[in-house]
C-alpha cells in the first residue's frame, strides 16, 4: 500500500508531464489565429522604442527601471495569450500600466524615487492618475484626449477580470488546472482588445508627456514606431493637440 508522500510524488509525476503538453497543444491550437499575435507584437515595438530611443536618454536608471518592467509585463502577456493563459495574460497587461505610469511619476519626483527605493514611500495607481490629470501637459487638452480617461476605463476592465471568480483556475482530480492552456476563441479577442485598448493608451499618454521631444523632425524612428499602434484616426487629433506629426507607413507587401 502507497504511503501518502508517495501518492503526492505520483500526482507531481503526472502533473509535471502534463504541463508542457497543455502548453504546445494550446500554442498549437491557437497558431491559426497568428495574425493576431503578430499585429500585437508590432504594437509591443512602440515600448521598446520609449525606451531606447528617448527615456534612456533623459530618465533616472531608478525611473526607467519603471519602463523596462512595464515591457516585460507587455511581453510576458503576449506570451501567455500565446499559451493560452488568459486571465494571467491580463494581469500582466494590468501591471504593464502600472508600472507604466509609475516610471511617469518618478520620472519627475527624485527624491520619491530614492525614498521608494529604501521603502519610505508608496503611492497608489489612483493617485498617479490624479496627478498624471492635473499635470500641465495633460490639463491642457483634458483627460479623454490625453489617454488618461483611456487608461481609467482599462485599468478598470482589466481589475474586474484579474480579481473575477478564481473557479476557473480549480484543481481538477487528475492534477490539471482548469484555467490554464485553453484555446479559447473568444478569450484570444478579449485579451487581444484589451491589449489594443491598452497599448493605445499608453502611448498616447507618453506622447503627451514628452510631447516637446517629438515635435518637427525629432525622434523620427520613435514616432514610426508610435504609428504601429495609435490608429490612422486619431493622428490628426495628435497633430492638432500635441503637434506631433504621426505617419501613415505603408503595408507590408503580400507574401
Amino acid at each position: 500500500m502507497k504511503n501518502y508522500i508517495e501518492e503526492v510524488d505520483e500526482n507531481f509525476s503526472r502533473f509535471y508531464n502534463a504541463l508542457p503538453d497543455g502548453i504546445n497543444s494550446a500554442i498549437a491550437g491557437l497558431a491559426e489565429y497568428n495574425e493576431k499575435f503578430k499585429i500585437s507584437y508590432r504594437r509591443l515595438v512602440s515600448l521598446q522604442a520609449w525606451r531606447g530611443e528617448l527615456i534612456e536618454k533623459i530618465a533616472s536608471e531608478g525611473a526607467e527601471s519603471f519602463f523596462k518592467e512595464a515591457q516585460n509585463d507587455a511581453i510576458m502577456s503576449h506570451s501567455l495569450a500565446r499559451q493560452g493563459a488568459w486571465r494571467v495574460a491580463l494581469m500582466s497587461l494590468r501591471s504593464c500600466i502600472e508600472n507604466s505610469l509609475y516610471g511617469l511619476y518618478y520620472f519627475e519626483h527624485p527624491v520619491e524615487l530614492s525614498q521608494w527605493q529604501v521603502g519610505k514611500f508608496r503611492i497608489g495607481f489612483t493617485e498617479v492618475v490624479n496627478y498624471l490629470g492635473k499635470h500641465p501637459n495633460f490639463e491642457e487638452i483634458g483627460e479623454q484626449d490625453s489617454g488618461i480617461e483611456a487608461i481609467k476605463s482599462e485599468y478598470s476592465t482589466l481589475s474586474k477580470a484579474v480579481h473575477g471568480s478564481s473557479n476557473s483556475f480549480r484543481v481538477t482530480k487528475n492534477g490539471s488546472i482548469e484555467g490554464l492552456n485553453v484555446i479559447s476563441i473568444a478569450d484570444l479577442g478579449a485579451w487581444s482588445t484589451r491589449e489594443r485598448n491598452a497599448l493605445i493608451a499608453l502611448n498616447t499618454i507618453f506622447l503627451t508627456m514628452f510631447k516637446y521631444n517629438l515635435q518637427g523632425a525629432s525622434n523620427s524612428n520613435l514616432r514610426k514606431a508610435v504609428s504601429l499602434v495609435i490608429p490612422e484616426k486619431n493622428h490628426k487629433l495628435i497633430k492638432e493637440k500635441l503637434n506631433i506629426n504621426l505617419r501613415t507607413l505603408p503595408k507590408p507587401n503580400p507574401v
